[in-house]
């Protein structure tokens, strides 16, 4: 049932058909009048027809044709001798011709389009009085040096895409090339910000994971596949600074893909990759346990009608079997858990013989992925004038989960849950053409998104057992029973869009006027603790059913078991620009694009905590903002001939806030959901354990005093969208060898980034005084004993980010060694914010924010900067016989660990969160409390002493994220060995080698982090009467050398730190 307060009760109802008529009715007027539009997924030509004394000619034919379909675009030169041609295909390759009576025909060949692209092509026609001859020349494409180029952007072309290594086959290995681009935390970062905010579109329509909930921002992601397989893509683009006012709705990047399309020939692939353990190295002497990893699949794309239909389809499923990667202390699995297996079996037995309940195991395991994809296009050319294009993708895919076992970290195999999704998008797009002086593209598609958790055990609580050495050293944590987020959990997204973008085309001026909408419905079952959690500190504990925490969440409204949160969004954008080729040797471009949330749906209202909380509400809401983004860029040919140019400009971005976290206020009103968070550490009473899921205890009832009985989220009316102001200038100049030199800067600057509040601690919000080691202190108050936390969305203008990258390329369309292209790069970055964001619940983003200061808004490193990055790509084509082809590509990745913090484990400051307090680093053993021994306070000073960052902080808190894990090295291979061929038809057999100096050497190639970035340094018992720390040490001696230090908090990624080969073939024909 979908459980909404509608202040407007007809408002979403009346919203969407409105909006959707008129745009439709819009997209059907406008056809008359549409000519071929250049597009963000299309390219386009331009120049100016001269005769040879330099004079004008109007009314002459421009004619390109695409070579594979023998689909031709013409228009006619204007009076001032210009023409456009947009809208085009991108690849080719390309024949243009210009004709005029009198003159000699001007045929320009192999020309290859980009997408996005806008290429010169100016002619000059020589008098031929006597006979009509022809002119041909072979065109040279660069993609950098072009007038086109302004802002920041890497181009992935299919020969990339076809020729580097990649062993997953998944988007996220190609867009690496652009070296702003980097995995960080699941996902890709670009230019230091939230991989969330990043916008993944193919063929100009949306494909994210709107809500937000996975790291890759992928609607697929929370079952590990791709949201389309890597064979229909042709090629795509990374976006950071794109001065295009087309491009929108990210704050981070925007990754645009290109699918693949028919032409007048046959042309398929069937191919197969696969790998298993025996193609992967052993890590420190340990073996990777037994998994299979396999993916199959074709490719199809030919006439329907020769010249005139096309059809392209694709169709690939993967299996993958993971093994286990740590065991219990006495095991021989290279993660070792800090318990042995006797208390793991102690666990299970307590389960069993105490309460019932099979608990699962702790021996090694499999989990298992499973996905299918089906693609398919038609292109269309109805006229010589329109062009229609209809696609559907479809992933439907399914992922076992919840076994999470590190060296803090040991869940039981009754944790475990299945995940599912069935992603669907379909697309038509009509491109047309009347005459030369318009062109016009529209775009409606609709996705629709499934996904759902199911545990694979009995119904149970979750419970956490907290396992510690007698001095006190953390050994770890143990949880079973069913997952606390997957107890109830479904989510349905379905997203309409529709964008069209006109041109005109006005003497050296392109003017574009557009308008994207987006129009999204969710319904969303999320109750978190609905079978009950609970927290021991000992396997004692356990047994004797005396918990420190106990949460539960049940519904509060009457006859409805399970609230779900149902509410839609709609995002409309309008923009315009004009392109203004000053002279052949200066472009500028300047535009303004509008950007209006709206959120028609209002949550419930709680009239207890408007009471409570002067100026909140649960349901209000923003929207109706206008987030304008005036835009500007510029590109100088310097020298006049292409050989240098200076290119950059300044603009705002606005990007679609993950829709999670909108959605926490509409499933934590605090009248939808009771919810409990009791904990001895705040000196609340905890309830007795209680095995039975559906009798758990509840608020006012005879086992259980009244609590605090609900978290409330709400939302700042005033919230905006993520924003951030970019400026960037660069130089791009060619070089000897065929290369080309870049240098460039991007600034960054938030206007609007998102921060997380807790209005229910303190003094209303704010602290109640200062701590003994100088940090705000909320001194453990509750503004409202009605409610346990209440978080508030809202925004703030802190943080900035900043990137240097030099840059070298080698095209593969060059007179030196055309077999071979590649690239070097080195990035320097700087990034900065308050809350980094990285959780999809609020209270999470907000108690998981390692601070001073959890409601301040001190700026410091962000989770998502890589200070230091060094890239290197290349790939060599060459025969070493006939019909014997034979490819080499290498992608290497330097890089800077991951920023990671010092934290206490225990509550410092009062705002009734553990964990999520900087460490304070004393300075001497003056500094600390006599309660501390001197061996303990030896063994501090020791493991200080051991980390630069931490010396360097003695005598204050340390800073957030001021430490780095180690320097990461990566060399990936890919050997393709063709074999000879017949009438175009040619075997395949590849090699991809990941971690390649791993191969050589096992010490090398191996990476290391810190758990969730953030590690445990002290126990904190409180301060003496001098306000001095009395501490323990929380380390233990992880890497067993005799000595606890810096190098005992990193943990060793498995599969990663190991050489890993995978082993294909393809058929081509």
């Amino acid at each position: 049932m979908r459980i909404l307060s509608r202040t407007v009760p007809a408002l979403s109802l009346i919203l969407f058909p409105t909006l959707a008529t008129i745009l439709a009715l819009m997209f059907v007027l406008i056809q008359p009048v549409l000519v071929y539009a250049q597009g963000i997924t299309t390219a386009a030509l331009y120049g100016r027809i001269l005769d040879d004394t330099g004079a004008p000619l109007p009314d002459a034919t421009v004619v390109a044709l695409h070579e594979p379909t023998g689909v031709s675009s013409g228009v006619f030169s204007r009076a001032d001798g210009r023409y456009n041609l947009a809208g085009l295909r991108t690849g080719g390759p390309y024949e243009i011709r210009v004709s005029y009576i009198g003159y000699r025909t001007a045929v320009r060949q192999d020309i290859l389009l980009t997408m996005g692209q806008s290429l010169r092509a100016d002619f000059r026609l020589d008098r031929d009085l006597i006979e009509a001859g022809e002119i041909t020349v072979t065109a040279h494409r660069d993609e950098v040096l072009s007038a086109s180029n302004t802002g920041t952007e890497t181009h992935v072309s299919a020969i990339e895409i076809a020729r580097l290594p990649s062993i997953a086959r998944s988007i996220q290995d190609y867009t690496r090339l652009a070296p702003e681009a980097a995995s960080k935390a699941g996902g890709q970062s670009i230019a230091g910000k939230n991989n969330r905010l990043n916008n993944f579109q193919v063929d100009g329509a949306v494909l994210n994971d709107a809500f937000g909930l996975t790291g890759e921002g992928l609607p697929t992601g929370q079952v590990d596949a791709q949201p389309i397989s890597l064979d229909a893509i042709e090629e795509f683009q990374v976006q950071v600074a794109p001065f295009d006012v087309r491009s929108g709705g990210f704050a981070g990047g925007l990754i645009n893909a290109v699918t693949r399309s028919g032409t007048n020939r046959y042309r398929g692939s069937v191919y197969w990759f696969g790998r298993n353990e025996s193609l992967v190295g052993d890590l420190d002497g340990d073996e990777f346990g037994d998994f299979t990893d396999y993916q199959l699949g074709f490719r199809l794309g030919g006439p329907v009608a020769r010249n005139r239909a096309f059809f392209f389809v694709n169709g690939e499923l993967r299996r993958r079997s993971s093994p286990s990667s740590a065991g219990p202390a006495d095991s021989d699995q290279p993660i070792r858990f800090g318990a042995g297996s006797a208390d793991l079996q102690r666990i299970v037995d307590v389960a069993r013989d105490r309460y019932g309940y099979d608990a699962g195991g702790y021996d090694p395991f499999s989990q298992d992925t499973r996905n299918e994809k089906i693609f398919a296009r038609l292109d269309v050319n109805l006229t010589p004038g329109h062009r229609l294009t209809l696609r559907h993708n479809l992933v439907n895919g399914d992922l076992d989960d919840g076994l999470s076992r590190g060296r803090t970290l040991f869940t039981l195999t009754s944790n475990q849950f299945k995940r599912d999704n069935v992603t669907q998008s379909s697309v038509v797009q009509l491109n047309s053409t009347f005459s030369g002086s318009l062109a016009n593209e529209a775009r409606i598609s609709y996705s629709r998104v499934r996904d759902k958790r199911s545990p694979l055990s009995a119904s149970f609580p979750q419970v956490r057992i907290d396992l510690e050495e007698p001095g006190g050293a953390f050994l770890g944590e143990v949880r079973l029973g069913v997952e606390r987020f997957s107890q109830a959990n479904t989510l349905d997204q379905d997203t309409f869009e529709f964008t069209n973008d006109l041109h005109l085309f006005r003497a050296d001026h392109t003017i574009t006027i557009g308008t994207h909408n987006e129009f999204v419905s969710f319904d969303n079952l999320f109750i978190q603790d609905y079978y009950g959690a609970y927290e021991f500190d000992s396997i004692e504990a356990f047994e004797r059913g005396t918990p420190t925490r106990y949460l539960l969440s049940r519904s509060s409204v009457p006859g409805v078991e399970q609230p779900r949160a149902a509410w839609d969004y709609v995002q409309l954008g309008f923009y315009a620009q004009d392109n203004w080729k000053v002279s052949p040797r200066l472009s500028l471009n300047f535009g303004l694009r509008a950007d209006v949330p709206i959120l028609p749906d209002e949550p419930l209202a709680n009239d207890r905590f408007a009471r409570q909380f002067a100026g909140h509400r649960t349901d209000r809401t923003p929207g109706g903002q206008v987030h304008w983004s005036p835009r500007f860029g510029f590109n100088l040919d310097a020298g006049g001939d292409r050989g240098t140019q200076i290119r950059g400009g300044a603009g705002v971005f606005a990007g679609l806030p993950p829709a999670v976290w909108l959605s926490n206020a509409y499933s934590n009103s605090g009248v939808d959901f009771t919810r409990i968070d009791l904990a001895t550490f705040r000196d609340q009473d905890v309830p007795a354990f209680v095995a039975d899921p559906f009798a758990q205890p509840l608020p006012l009832g005879a086992d259980l005093s009244a609590p605090q009985t609900s978290e409330v989220n709400v939302i700042d009316p005033a919230f905006r969208l993520p924003r951030v102001f970019r400026t960037n200038l660069a130089l791009d100049r060619r070089l000897p060898l065929d290369l080309v030199g870049t240098v460039e800067v991007l600034l960054a600057r938030n206007l609007d980034d998102v921060r997380f509040r807790n209005l229910n601690i303190g003094d209303a919000g704010r602290p109640t005084g200062v701590t003994p080691d100088g940090r705000p202190d909320y001194g453990g108050r509750k503004v409202s004993g009605d409610f346990t936390n209440v978080i508030l969305l809202e925004n703030t203008d802190r943080g900035r980010q900043f990137n240097l990258t030099l840059r070298l390329r080698k095209g593969q369309n060059t007179t030196f060694l055309p077999g071979l292209f590649g690239s070097l790069a080195y990035v320097f970055q700087d990034a900065e914010d308050i809350n980094s964001g990285r959780s999809s619940r609020a209270i999470s983003n907000w108690q998981y924010n390692e601070t001073d200061d959890p409601n301040g808004e001190t700026t410091a490193t962000s989770d998502f900067e890589v200070r230091h990055r060094v890239l290197a790509s290349g790939s060599w084509k060459f025969e070493i016989g006939q019909g014997l082809a034979t490819t080499v590509s290498v992608f290497y990745e330097g890089s800077a660990g991951d920023p990671y913090s010092y934290m206490y484990s225990d509550d410092v400051n009062g705002d009734g969160i553990r964990g999520n307090d900087l460490a304070y680093i004393p300075a001497s053993r003056s500094d600390v409390s006599a309660e501390v021994a001197d061996d303990e306070w030896r063994a501090i000073d020791a493991f200080i002493d051991s980390d630069p960052t931490l010396r360097a902080a003695r005598g204050g808190i340390v800073r957030r994220n001021a430490s780095r894990s180690p320097w990461r090295n990566r060399l990936d291979l890919r050997l393709i060995q063709q074999l000879p061929s017949v009438r175009n038809q040619h075997f395949e057999l590849t090699l991809d080698v990941l971690n390649l100096t791993n191969l050589i050497n096992s010490d090398w190639g191996q990476s290391r982090y810190v758990r969730f970035d953030a590690a445990g340094l002290f126990n904190f018992d409180g301060y003496d009467e001098q306000g001095r720390p009395d501490l323990d040490l929380r380390v233990r001696d992880a890497n067993e050398d005799g000595r606890v230090d810096r190098e005992d908090v990193f943990q060793t990624t498995n599969l990663s730190s190991r050489w890993q080969v995978q082993a294909g073939v393809r058929y081509t024909f």
